[in-house]
C-alpha cells in the first residue's frame, strides 16, 4: 500500500499528496499537537503540519521504504518540524543579545548537556523504531505516539489484535535490549 502510494505521488503530485495526507494527517497531527499544544495555537500547530508535509513533498526522492516506512518518515519529520518551531520559540524568549559587547545569555534554567542528551537519546530510539520494520515499527508508533488501542492499530495493519500484541511485546524487548546496550557501552566509554 505505501509503495503504491509513494509512486502516486511520484506520478501525479496532486492526486497523491492528497492521499496522503487525508491519510497520515491523523498521525502527523496528533505529534505536532503532543508537542506544541502548551506554547502554540491551533492555527500554528496546523501550519507546522502542513510544513511536514511540504518537506516530505520536498524530500520525496529521498524516502526509500526498505528504510523505514512513511509512517516512521513522516513521524520523524513532525518530530523534527515541531522541536524546530520550539527551538525558534525558546531562542526568540530567552536569548537576549548585548550589541555592544555581542554577549548571548543563557537563563540558568536551560541545562545545555540535558537537553543535547534527551535529543540524542530520542534521536537513537527513533532510529532504533524505523529499525524494527514493518509492521513492528508502525505498531510501536502508533501505540505510543498516537495512543492507539490494540483493535485500532490492527485494524490499520491488517493484523488480529492477538498479533498485534505479541508483536508489540516482542518489539518493546528489542529495544529494550538494544537501548540497554547502548548505555552500558556509553557507560564504558566514559570510564574507560
Amino acid at each position: 500500500m505505501e509503495k503504491q502510494l509513494l509512486e502516486l505521488v511520484k506520478r501525479n503530485a496532486e492526486n497523491g499528496m492528497s492521499a496522503l495526507i487525508d491519510r497520515y494527517t491523523p498521525l502527523v497531527y496528533t505529534i505536532v499537537k503532543n508537542k506544541l499544544s502548551s506554547y502554540y495555537s491551533v492555527e500554528d500547530i496546523e501550519e507546522t503540519v502542513s510544513d511536514v508535509f511540504v518537506a516530505f513533498y520536498n524530500s520525496i526522492e529521498k524516502v526509500d521504504l526498505n528504510k523505514g516506512s512513511i509512517s516512521a518518515y513522516l513521524s520523524t519529520l513532525a518530530k523534527r518540524k515541531a522541536s524546530d518551531r520550539l527551538r525558534r520559540k525558546r531562542l526568540v524568549n530567552t536569548v537576549s543579545i548585548d550589541d555592544e559587547n555581542e554577549l548571548i545569555e543563557i537563563p540558568d534554567s536551560i541545562n545545555v548537556e540535558n537537553e543535547l542528551e534527551k535529543r540524542e537519546l530520542a534521536k537513537r530510539l527513533t532510529e532504533v523504531i524505523n529499525a524494527l520494520g514493518e509492521p513492528d515499527s508502525t505498531i510501536v508508533y502508533r501505540k505510543f505516539y498516537l495512543f492507539e488501542s490494540s483493535a485500532e492499530i490492527a485494524n490499520y495493519v491488517g493484523l488480529s489484535s492477538d498479533n498485534v500484541r505479541q508483536r508489540l511485546s516482542r518489539a518493546l524487548k528489542r529495544i529494550k535490549t538494544i537501548m540497554e546496550g547502548d548505555y552500558y557501552e556509553n557507560q564504558y566509554k566514559r570510564y574507560s
